[in-house]
């Protein structure tokens, strides 16, 4: 089982070092792919060079870009999954070997397009769960599956593009699937959490252009296919409204990009901001 790993860098901090060390042994190889338009130096410097291959393309070009590069390298250099992680992502403490034990227990492991890990969870129960999509930090793509559908779509530049990669194959009965006990701590947008009479919620708290992107995507991917992500998609169209509406700052700003993400998401306008 040869397995690369990849890493989406943008204005990354001293953390990152230490979320790929968490996870640097368990890949044959890792590619470090910075969308940074300034690079920070000092951080590449450290960088494992016997393991890493770095790669700078001196813009952002965002993650969906990155990541399509990533796929490509390692069918190229013929590897059989790759792990897609987060730079602010640490991978749970497990060796090499035991995630192969997890892959050999795996019956009919050509079905699987996306084995993932679960996040932020303390379930201890050992299973596989089964789902429709899940995010791209923690996952490991089946790369003789991947190789059967477009791959990562560099027009959605940032957000839902792990949601539209487990359509692709869900399209060609694949399974997206996740380890329940092994759980990355991955953070989502800046988030604070609040407990208002007994009820317990998160807002992410995302900047106003991820919200951009987010409500464009999500827009564009429901005309595309309304059945798999009518759920999704009212989810964030009234929970997550109503909670920038309520509890985040600029919300006056973050609608105004909302709208106009819908607007371009309806007549087809995607790539970059």
């Amino acid at each position: 089982m040869k397995i690369a790993g990849c890493v989406i860098f943008f204005n990354p901090d001293e953390s990152c070092l230490k979320h790929i060390e968490s996870y640097i042994n368990i890949v044959d190889v890792l590619y470090v792919i910075d969308n940074s338009i300034t690079i920070d130096r000092t951080i590449i410097e450290k960088l494992d060079k016997n393991k890493v291959n770095y790669f700078s393309f001196g813009d952002n070009l965002g993650i969906a870009y990155a990541l399509k590069f990533a796929a490509e390298k390692a069918i190229e250099e013929e590897f059989d999954f790759l792990l897609t992680m987060d730079q602010d992502s640490e991978f749970p403490n497990v060796s090499r070997n035991e995630i192969e034990d997890r892959f050999d227990c795996i019956e009919h492991l050509e079905d699987y397009g996306i084995v993932g890990l679960n996040f932020n969870s303390e379930i201890k129960c050992r299973k596989l769960k089964e789902v429709k999509f899940w995010l791209t930090s923690g996952n490991f793509i089946n790369l003789a599956n991947y190789k059967l559908v477009h791959g990562f779509n560099e027009e959605l530049f940032i957000d839902y593009v792990d949601f539209d990669l487990c359509e692709q194959f869900y399209r060609i009965n694949k399974k997206v699937a996740y380890f329940e006990d092994l759980s990355l701590l991955h953070a989502i947008g800046n988030p604070k959490r609040y407990n208002i009479l007994g009820i317990k919620f998160t807002i992410t708290n995302h900047t106003p252009i991820r919200y951009f992107y987010r409500f464009r995507n999500a827009k564009y991917l429901y005309k595309r296919n309304k059945k798999f992500y009518r759920k999704l998609y009212y989810k964030g169209l009234f929970i997550d409204t109503f909670k920038i509406i309520f509890f985040e700052k600029e919300k006056l700003k973050k609608l105004k990009l909302i709208r106009q993400g819908r607007r371009n998401a309806q007549k087809g306008i995607l790539g970059k901001y």
